[in-house]
């Protein structure tokens, strides 16, 4: 018994605990593998606006380094590592993959790296907006990510897209979708009609920043809410670009139709009440919002963008997939879903393979490999 123990055990690394899609997977997942019996600990560079706290699991063993960055965590992650000997690591950002990968190679630390892609690594490269340590960082991604022991794609569009890049990785890599939070399905039987707000609205959920791309939201919204005058539009999350797209809001003369509600510690009262859920993005690792909002029963809509889309939009069943960056073809099925509403255990029920038990069981397969 205290073998098997000994061998079910793992140590997860992410920066913190923050409000963002890559914090709330790793959360969930070490949550669940402590909760299926392994010895879990995670291992994160700062407690501050750790929002996800409160989701993680007692049974994981929280290990906080006390760092202001990553570029300052080399030598308090290699003196953990030295110190606690884990065999295997699951690495859940780049730049801790990087620094773990720095330290494996010329600090001579023996441990099993398992990086898990977060976003398409060929966009990326791409990005024009770069500072000095930007471009360095990048650089140094590229030539060393290839070396983890393993990467974890969120999807198989990830995938395809890292195999664009490294295609000598084709053994080394695996797909395991993430898992819907069990908090969501939990919270969402409790919520109670005082929370949620009553009128027709369609979401929008994730970061006001470039990626995300909510100018084209906007901008279908403010064709359609001429066919629907009731109609809102509420965009969940904060970032660098909120008062740009407030003025943009302003110039089409939306201000009293579009909702800006900032970060929310839950977003599930806002699925389970929304007409739809929109996602607009340049490109996506594998797009959260798509997953939770289905497992509530409430359809999206969503451009073709890389990637995850294509996999989670099953067409006319659980939402519809537009083509990429078509405002005119948005537009027509936003209007179809809101004239023609989805059948909501439909919805539900497309999220199945997304359940926290078949993606725990997943990592579980994985990890038994090292």
């Amino acid at each position: 018994m205290i073998k098997k123990c000994f061998e079910k055990k793992i140590t997860l690394f992410i920066s913190s605990l923050a409000g963002g899609g890559a914090e709330g997977v790793c959360v969930t997942v070490a949550s669940g593998l402590a909760e299926a019996g392994w010895d879990v600990t995670l291992v994160i560079l700062t407690l501050k606006d750790a929002a996800y706290r409160t989701r993680l699991s007692k049974k994981v063993n929280l290990v906080v380094l006390d760092l202001p960055n990553a570029r300052s965590s080399i030598l308090p992650i290699y003196n953990y590592l030295k110190t606690h000997k884990p065999t295997k690591v699951v690495v859940f950002n780049y730049e801790l993959s990087l620094i773990l990968l720095l330290i494996k190679l010329f600090m001579r630390v023996n441990v099993k790296i398992i990086s898990r892609n977060i976003n398409s690594l060929s966009e990326n490269s791409k990005s024009v907006k770069r500072s000095f340590r930007t471009s360095v960082f990048s650089f140094l991604l590229m030539k060393i990510y290839k070396r983890s022991d393993h990467i974890v794609n969120q999807c198989e569009g990830m995938r395809t897209d890292l195999l664009s890049v490294f295609p000598k990785l084709k053994n080394k890599t695996s797909v395991i979708y993430n898992p819907v939070n069990t908090t969501v399905e939990n919270e969402a039987v409790n919520i109670k009609p005082s929370e949620v707000f009553k009128g027709d609205y369609i979401l929008c959920v994730g970061r006001l920043e470039d990626q995300k791309a909510f100018h084209f939201a906007i901008q279908a919204f403010s064709v359609l809410s001429k066919n629907h005058p009731s109609l809102r539009l509420k965009i969940v999350g904060q970032g660098s670009l909120e008062q740009k797209l407030k003025q943009l809001v302003s110039d089409f003369n939306l201000s009293e139709k579009v909702d800006f509600e900032g970060f929310q510690q839950s977003v599930i009262p806002y699925y389970l009440h929304a007409k739809l859920t929109l996602l607009t993005s340049l490109y996506e690792g594998f797009p959260n919002t798509l997953v939770e909002s289905i497992s509530l029963g409430t359809p999206v809509v969503a451009f073709n963008c890389k990637s995850g889309p294509s996999e989670i939009i099953e067409q006319g069943k659980n939402g519809y997939l537009v083509e990429y960056q078509n405002i005119n073809s948005l537009q027509d099925y936003l209007d179809k879903a809101l004239k023609s509403p989805f059948n909501g255990d439909d919805v539900l029920k497309s999220s199945e393979i997304y359940k926290i038990k078949n993606i725990i069981q997943s990592w579980e397969a994985l990890l038994n490999e090292y």
